[in-house]
């Protein structure tokens, strides 16, 4: 993940945003702790549809959820509750640009590569 990247990046996350990696086993540590966790299941693949890609208005939305279901299975796991919760209008907080190598080069290091403005 990109935390093992960049160590700075996992300090900010555990240290001043009380969070942990995005990784299966750091979920599953959060949860056996008796922690809450938050999970953003669509991630990098998710941020980067909707509008500006060509096919989308500005008042769609995208939720992608196809292929993601370990945060399930944890949640089956542990007894915990899932409840789901979709931000509207979070892709208009602000305009990115459409990059079209920014994707694909996100998706290699494993960490969202968005130009805003």
């Amino acid at each position: 993940s990109a935390t093992r990247a960049m160590p700075g990046l996992a300090w900010l996350i555990r240290t001043v945003l009380d969070g942990v990696d995005a990784s299966r086993a750091a979920v599953d540590e959060a949860l056996a702790g008796g922690d809450s966790v938050g999970v953003a299941p669509g991630g990098i693949e998710e941020m980067f549809q909707g509008y500006p890609k060509p096919g989308w208005g500005k008042d769609e939305e995208a939720a992608l959820l196809k292929s993601r279901k370990g945060f399930i299975r944890l949640a089956k796991k542990y007894d915990v509750p899932v409840v789901p919760v979709f931000c509207f209008g979070a892709s208009k907080l602000m305009r990115r640009f459409d990059l079209p190598f920014a994707e694909a080069l996100s998706k290699l290091l494993r960490a969202s590569l968005v130009v805003v403005y």
